[in-house]
């Protein structure tokens, strides 16, 4: 039996909810068993590819170690190019972070057998 593509898609700040961190578990887990993972990072998403302070944000402090660890196991990194533009004014972004745009976003999406989307959730 072939693996199915996986997709996970990331739109919330990881720092808002715990949900975050536990979907990018959820990633590296499916990246050792599954082949292909790609994570989808989505406005606020991509704020987890900027230096993070998890003690002081209430955060575990694995969390900045889940990127580097899908990086090895070739989980491919994409985030929107919007949301970038936005985030990273005044710095470059990670170099392994493949910049998508709207378009790219629907063909990840429709390209994709399973995805696993960890949204912004409405309060």
């Amino acid at each position: 039996m072939t693996p199915k593509h996986v997709l996970f898609v990331y739109s919330a700040s990881p720092t808002t909810h715990l949900r975050f961190f536990e979907g990018l578990r959820m990633a590296l887990g499916f990246s050792v068993s599954h082949r292909p993972v790609t994570l989808l990072l989505l406005g606020e998403g991509v704020r987890v590819l900027m230096p993070l302070n998890p003690s002081v944000l209430g955060l575990p402090g694995e969390i900045t170690e889940v990127i580097p660890l899908l990086r090895e196991l070739g989980v491919k990194v994409c985030a929107e190019s919007q949301a970038l533009d936005s985030f990273f004014l005044d710095r470059p972004f990670p170099d392994f972070v493949l910049p998508v745009s709207g378009n790219e976003v629907s063909g990840l999406l429709s390209e994709a057998e399973i995805v696993l989307p960890f949204l912004r959730r409405l309060e």
